[in-house]
């Protein structure tokens, strides 16, 4: 039964097997197969009940596994934070143990950063500027 949900089939071969019973008078060649259907519906029904219990265990190890990677990351990140205070927050020994060490780039002071605002606009002002026009000398 291709394309059908678990609990459709089961009801589909329960439905058979409760309308096939009070006639297998009259379809004798179908007793065996009605035994192997009642079968099939008992081990469907366990299967079912073992998947649900397994979901259920399944949420409970989820939990679990966050829990205790929730208490690994705090325990990384003090561990971190006493090597970092150990060895200090730049020190390039700090990718040994998987810390990346912050960057030592220097902030440029605001003077520095005004002189080269005013040289660029300087460039961008004689780039842009028009030339003068020709003069013409003009004889008379």
């Amino acid at each position: 039964m291709p394309g059908l949900s678990f609990q459709k089939t089961i009801s589909f071969c329960e439905l058979l097997s409760a309308t096939l019973k009070p006639q297998l008078d009259e379809f004798p060649h179908l007793r065996e197969e009605s035994v192997s259907l009642d079968g099939v519906i008992i081990e469907l029904r366990d299967l079912d009940t073992e998947q649900q219990a397994l979901r259920g265990r399944l949420k409970e190890i989820v939990h679990l596994r966050q829990d205790a990677e929730s208490r690994g990351q705090n325990l990384r990140s003090r561990i971190v934070a006493q090597i970092q205070g150990k060895l200090g927050f730049t020190n390039e020994n700090l990718y040994a143990f998987g810390i990346t060490p912050r960057k030592t780039t220097r902030r440029r002071r605001a003077a520095d950063t005004k002189a080269e605002e005013r040289a660029v606009r300087r460039k961008s002002k004689k780039k842009t500027a028009d030339p003068a026009p020709p003069t013409s000398q003009t004889t008379l």
